[in-house]
């Protein structure tokens, strides 16, 4: 969904922001659940491109697939990194039913190419269905919040992405 020159403008942003371990809500800083890296891509004048091209994506997904009842985004973008040496993110819903926004939709936009990295495939948990989510520099995924999926280690290289959330009323 993006060009090669803004796949370079985005890692190009995201790498010069503040990193900061990236963390389980319910589970704090210590979880070996996730080992990542996280910044936050905030809409500025020099991202709102960024912002406006996902939320045509995302109204376009949503209205063919699910249907659900959306109102923006639930915080800013997380460009998020995993390194080689076992970088990774185990089973887990990105839900937040306690929240005012729920998170309803999940995207992720795949910054690296496939030759940049071994292992890191993002998984996804329907029932007892798991599929793997085609490696390519600059796919979007997108899939309801409340399943479960997770990013297996990577051996090998960098792999980035950015992580977006799509939020709305609570589910009825």
């Amino acid at each position: 969904v993006l060009t090669e020159d803004e796949i370079l403008k985005l890692k190009t942003t995201g790498e010069s922001l503040t990193k900061e371990k990236g963390t389980v809500t319910d589970q704090g800083n210590e979880s070996s659940t996730r080992i990542s890296e996280v910044s936050w891509i905030n809409p500025e004048a020099d991202t709102l491109w960024l912002y406006e091209k996902i939320a045509g994506l995302v109204i376009t997904a949503n209205e063919s697939m699910w249907q659900f009842d959306l109102s923006g985004y639930h915080d800013s973008f997380q460009y998020t990194t995993y390194n080689g040496g076992g970088g990774h993110y185990d089973w887990h819903t990105d839900a937040s039913p306690k929240a005012d926004l729920p998170r309803k939709l999940s995207i992720v936009l795949q910054l690296s190419s496939p030759e940049d990295y071994d292992g890191g495939e993002l998984m996804i948990r329907q029932s007892s269905t798991e599929e793997t989510v085609y490696k390519e520099k600059g796919l979007i995924a997108g899939f309801p919040s409340y399943v479960q999926h997770k990013v297996n280690p990577v051996t090998r290289g960098t792999r980035k992405t950015i992580v977006i959330w799509s939020a709305g009323p609570a589910f009825r």
